[in-house]
């Protein structure tokens, strides 16, 4: 499920619009762990998450031409860096490619401020379908599984 996000016309640094759908998120659902990828390795969105949130942060450090690295949870990340929780942003990137699948990845509006309205109602639109279909299979119990009926039964009544 889509719980935050933050669209911008420009094409900005990730770090830049990080707190928002972090924030957003945690307010909706309390998440243990953030994964994100390299574009928003920041000692500030680490400090963020991990003192303000109460979570962990994993997320790759960029290469630089300087070896040193700053920052406390950035020096941690060095030497203790989880790759089988960050390999679950995969789930991430799907999503993405579901919504833009499913919605179509254009825009047709033409003013920016109708092309927002026109992201956020494919966010909401995709949970809404994610929703549905948690209902269908999980809370009324649908089955994928065939059914296979006493053959034995019918054919001696």
């Amino acid at each position: 499920m889509i719980l935050g996000w933050k669209i911008s016309q420009k094409t900005d640094h990730d770090v830049k619009h990080a707190k928002t759908p972090i924030r957003q998120s945690n307010k909706l659902r309390k998440s243990q762990c953030y994964v994100m990828d390299k574009g928003y390795d920041s000692e500030e969105i680490h400090t963020l998450i991990r003192e303000e949130i109460k979570a962990d942060s994993i997320v790759p450090l960029r290469e630089r031409k300087r070896k040193r690295i700053n920052g406390k949870y950035r020096k941690q990340l060095h030497e203790e860096f989880d790759r089988i929780t960050y390999n679950r942003r995969n789930i991430v990137e799907t999503i993405i490619s579901v919504v833009k699948r499913k919605f179509g990845e254009t825009l047709r509006a033409r003013k920016v401020r109708n092309q927002v309205k026109e992201v956020k109602v494919k966010l909401i639109v995709y949970n809404i379908n994610k929703k549905v279909i948690e209902i269908i299979w999980i809370e009324l119990r649908i089955s994928t599984e065939p059914i296979f009926l006493n053959i034995e039964k019918r054919v001696s009544n």
